[in-house]
């Protein structure tokens, strides 16, 4: 039967859920120093973000299936010590080279604590708070997120950026004696047999699972969207428009923002539409947002308001859509919440860093190519939500 040990471990939820995100956010207003630091070109420091986005997608694959036989905390405890350890070893680099390895193996840590903190909701909560749930969980880790970036610009400024990473380390070690306090294992682990079939055998039925993909897809690219606003909006603030580190930081947050308005908005509204109609808003008001930024790609991208706003619509409705669409496959695969929570949020990090390669590759610095991506990506998530109308 669902429980909650602690008034306390919503928050905790929410900030697992933040290690990705964090870990990229954190850094992002120092890439032009790391890689003038490092002697590395600015392609190369690109690439550790999505390095990051690959490894993230890689790990969920694994922990999420995983924990279904396993349970939960233990992978969980194991992942946030993998994290403490790379995030360390990241701080220490001294190539762009080792870098991109150091974050590699930091993802796969950060992989674990997204994935196994989403499925706890499934075990610890009623399947009809599942969407409240998810989205007040993505808040708690907004508004950790809305801080870090403002936060890796003060350390870039007045310490070295490896000192972001030996923050991340410190974060990790809390989230660890959290985890161990407060987390209780829900229910036994299964006594199958764990194999590569076993893992064929859960993705299959989850794949072949009636118009569950499209909502898995309809969530990867529209946060694909976001992707790609991370990897290059600190070259179009700092490098096109002129900013300074803090002032791209206090822009960026200012999304974060917005994420945590809409989102909380999301909770509000799920509870008295249901999910279908409050995901079918957030989807309607993405492409138009996504239309708002190829006109201003046409006509108005030298102009830095026009190039705010429109980001700033796509970026914030994300939260809703991927909170929604996971409490989605939580009731179409109630039993299989760690393999549905590794396929869904495994795929967004995948997508996600296709893109992220896509624009490190075609971005040419000018607010143009980067806002041509961002509204591809929010067509192309449209289109998927629209076929799971038609499915459902």
């Amino acid at each position: 039967m669902p429980y909650v040990s602690s008034k306390l471990l919503i928050p905790l939820l929410g900030y697992l859920v933040a290690f990705g995100p964090l870990s990229i956010d954190m850094y992002l207003p120092s890439l032009p120093t790391i890689a003038e630091d490092l002697n590395a070109s600015q392609h190369t420091i690109q690439g550790t973000i999505t390095v990051f986005l690959f490894g993230m997608a890689f790990g969920m694959l694994v922990f999420g299936p995983l924990s279904d036989f396993l349970g939960r905390k233990r992978l969980l405890l194991i992942g946030v010590a993998f994290y403490t350890l790379s995030s360390l070893l990241c701080a220490m680099a001294k190539s762009g080279e080792y870098l991109l390895l150091f974050r590699f193996l930091q993802s796969l840590g950060a992989a674990a604590a997204a994935v196994l903190s989403r499925a706890l909701v499934r075990d610890l909560f009623e399947l009809e708070r599942a969407g409240g749930i998810l989205s007040n969980m993505h808040i708690i880790s907004m508004l950790v997120m809305l801080i870090s970036p403002i936060l890796g610009a003060y350390i870039v400024a007045w310490l070295h950026w490896s000192w972001i990473f030996y923050f991340l380390t410190l974060a990790s070690v809390l989230a660890f004696i959290g985890s161990c306090l407060l987390i209780q294992e829900p229910r036994k682990a299964s006594h199958k047999t764990i194999s590569l079939a076993t893992y064929l055998q859960h993705y299959n039925s989850c794949l072949r699972y009636p118009n569950l993909m499209n909502y898995v897809f309809a969530n990867a690219f529209s946060f694909a969207g976001m992707f790609c606003f991370i990897t290059a909006s600190a070259f179009v603030y700092i490098d096109f428009f002129g900013l300074t580190e803090t002032q791209y930081a206090l822009l960026f947050s200012s999304n974060i923002g917005a994420i945590i308005i809409v989102t909380s908005a999301n909770s509000f509204f799920t509870k008295r539409l249901g999910l279908h109609s409050t995901l079918r808003i957030a989807a309607l008001f993405s492409i138009v947002a996504s239309g708002l930024m190829l006109l201003s790609s046409l006509f108005y991208a030298h102009q830095l308001l026009f190039f705010v706003l429109p980001c700033m619509m796509y970026i914030s409705v994300t939260g809703a859509i991927g909170a929604n669409s996971l409490a989605t496959l939580f009731k179409l695969q109630p039993e299989k919440a760690g393999t549905s929570s590794g396929l869904f949020v495994a795929l967004q990090f995948a997508i996600g860093g296709g893109a992220s390669l896509f624009t490190s590759h075609f971005f040419d610095g000018s607010p143009q190519s980067l806002l041509y991506i961002m509204s591809a990506c929010g067509v192309i998530a449209f289109l998927f939500h629209s076929a799971s109308r038609r499915g459902a």
